[in-house]
């Protein structure tokens, strides 16, 4: 039997100024060692839903909260976010919001975290020497973070994450500040996370990179859990549009193929597949 690492039931949560629930009845698990995505329109609540998991609602984003979210066996309403942030690490969507404002170079930025959890300095130093190669920052480790270009900030609140070695990491659409093949560069490193038995929560508004990293792929709409289930379930469902969601340019070829005749089989959703598929259709 699978390991619960995550464990959302009925969460409902309208902000102090709110009219309208941002979340509204959402509930899932996430299975530790698991890569999972979850989508949704603008406003669907899925940044809140980032907040939800590390503690941040309703505690520094304040409202209305009810429903339970269960981080690693720990209730976030039953802990601080400082211990929170031991098992679960959340990249914003905008990379400044992650600064502290206090460091004065790249290096103190990094060790912050570390600082407030009472880590030795000869292995905050470690881990600093690690992730700032890990995430392509080491030459700027002597920079003041104020003076970094959008795409080093993102590298360095991803750092700042990670270097806390959380079991559990959310990413908030953390890439986009940066140019396609810096967002490629990240996305390998936390591919690699994962297969290291990291749990990675992701939201991400890029179809095709959803598709080929997730394991399975939530729908939220309005506050409001659609479906759950696999990449291949989810994309090849025609009525994933209306929620304002385009599946892969691959599903679209696919079905191009089939109603001309082509191709009579599933739809594919990444790049290798759907290669086959337009092969096998060129010969035909």
């Amino acid at each position: 039997m699978r390991e619960v690492v995550v464990k959302v039931e009925d969460l409902k949560f309208r902000y102090r100024e709110g009219k309208k629930r941002a979340l509204d009845g959402v509930s899932f698990e996430v299975f530790k060692g698991e890569f999972f995505c979850i989508i949704g329109a603008n406003g669907s609540g899925k940044s809140t839903l980032c907040n939800a998991l590390v503690g941040l609602v309703p505690y520094y984003f304040t409202g209305n909260k009810k429903g339970s979210v269960v981080i690693d066996g720990v209730d976030t309403d039953n802990s601080s976010i400082a211990e929170l942030s031991q098992k679960i690490g959340l990249v914003f969507q905008n990379p400044f919001n992650q600064l502290s404002y206090t460091a004065s170079n790249v290096a103190e930025e990094l060790a912050y975290g570390l600082g407030n959890h009472g880590v030795p300095r000869d292995e905050m130093i470690k881990r600093v020497e690690y992730v700032a190669k890990l995430m392509r920052i080491d030459h700027i480790l002597h920079k003041n973070p104020l003076e970094l270009s959008g795409g080093q900030v993102q590298r360095v609140a991803f750092g700042s994450t990670f270097i806390l070695e959380p079991n559990i990491l959310v990413l908030d659409e953390c890439t986009t500040q940066l140019d396609p093949l810096g967002s490629e560069e990240i996305f390998d490193i936390v591919k690699e996370l994962n297969k290291t038995g990291i749990t990675v929560i992701m939201v991400d508004h890029d179809m095709e990179r959803v598709a080929r990293c997730a394991d399975r792929i939530m729908v939220l709409d309005k506050g409001k859990t659609v479906c759950i289930d696999t990449p291949d379930a989810i994309f090849s469902n025609p009525d994933i549009v209306n929620y304002n969601i385009e599946a892969p340019d691959y599903v679209s070829i696919c079905k191009a193929l089939k109603e001309r005749g082509y191709y009579s089989g599933d739809y594919k959703i990444t790049e290798e597949p759907t290669v086959e598929v337009v092969k096998e259709a060129l010969v035909k």
